[in-house]
């Protein structure tokens, strides 16, 4: 891998990054942790392997870089890509979406 490759990708994630911190900031919400989760370390480079990993076989939404939504159930997490099954409004389809591209992790916090 060229230096210059390794260098976008780093300003790649750096935007994904900044993207969510400003939409987190906008809308005024604040990370909440159940009891019964692990706490995720946000700043380690692996933060959104490690809440997918938390997150197998439940539903979760994936915001992508380009702003696009993706909607489903963690199948498998792997290096450098999830699995989503059971897409919503696509439910015979399955997605592989790759790490480097996901923005944000979108999951059910608490139930009324």
């Amino acid at each position: 891998m060229k230096r210059g490759d390794v260098m976008q990708k780093r300003m790649s994630a750096a935007g994904c990054m900044f993207v969510l911190l400003v939409g987190l900031f906008l809308t005024g919400t604040t990370p909440v942790v159940a009891a019964d989760e692990a706490i995720v370390d946000v700043s380690s480079p692996d933060a959104m392997k490690s809440v997918l990993e938390q997150q197998i076989g439940k539903r979760v939404k994936v915001k992508l870089c380009s702003g696009q939504d993706v909607e489903g159930k963690v199948a498998k997490v792997g290096s450098h890509a999830v699995q989503l099954t059971e897409l919503v409004g696509m439910e015979l389809f399955d997605a592989t979406v790759k790490l480097d591209d996901v923005a944000a992790v979108i999951v059910r916090a608490r139930s009324k």
